[in-house]
C-alpha cells in the first residue's frame, strides 16, 4: 500500500480586535462544495520554503497584509481529495493578530479559484449561513480566543 500524496499547505487565522475573522471565498464552479466555501486565507508550500515563509507570501498575495505578527500554530487538518496530482492536502493554520485592515489582494484570485475576501463576525460564523472550512470553524475560534496558541499544534478531524 502506498503513502497517499499530500499537498503541504498553510492557513492563517486571522484575527482583529474585535475578533473578527478575515475569510476568503473558493468557489472553483461547486467543485467541493456547491455553491463553495469560506476558508482562511493561505495556499501550498513552495519545495524547499518555510511554513512561515510561505505564510507571509500566501497573507501578501491573498490578502495584502505585510509583516502579519504569526503567533504560532493552532491546529492541523488533512482532507482526501483529487488536487493537481496530490490526493489530498494537509494545512496547518497559524494565528495572526492584526488591526482590522481593507484587503487588497497582490495576484489575480480568480485564478486560484477564489472569488471574494471578507471579514466575518463570530455571529456570522455561529449563523452557519454559508459553508466554513473547517466546518466547525464557530468551534475552533472560540478554542483559540479562550486558550490562545497550544504547546503543540491541535489535529482538527475533516468533518
Amino acid at each position: 500500500m502506498t503513502e497517499p500524496r499530500l499537498r503541504q499547505a498553510v492557513r492563517a487565522l486571522v484575527i482583529d480586535d474585535d475578533d473578527h475573522v478575515l475569510l476568503v471565498h473558493f468557489d472553483a464552479e461547486g467543485r467541493w462544495v456547491p455553491g463553495g466555501f469560506w476558508s482562511c486565507p493561505g495556499g501550498g508550500m513552495e519545495p524547499g520554503e518555510e511554513p512561515e515563509a510561505a505564510l507571509r507570501r500566501e497573507l501578501w498575495e491573498e490578502v495584502g497584509l505585510a509583516d502579519p505578527d504569526v503567533q504560532g500554530a493552532v491546529w492541523r487538518l488533512t482532507r482526501f481529495f483529487e488536487l493537481h496530482g496530490f490526493d489530498g492536502q494537509t494545512d496547518v493554520t497559524y494565528l495572526v493578530r492584526t488591526p482590522r485592515f481593507e484587503p487588497r489582494p497582490q495576484v489575480d484570485l480568480e485564478a486560484e479559484g477564489v472569488s471574494g475576501v471578507r471579514w466575518f463576525s463570530p455571529a456570522e460564523l455561529a449563523q452557519g449561513a454559508v459553508t466554513f472550512s473547517p466546518r466547525d470553524l464557530e468551534d475552533q475560534l472560540a478554542r483559540v480566543l479562550a486558550d490562545g496558541v497550544p504547546a503543540e499544534v491541535r489535529e482538527i478531524p475533516a468533518i
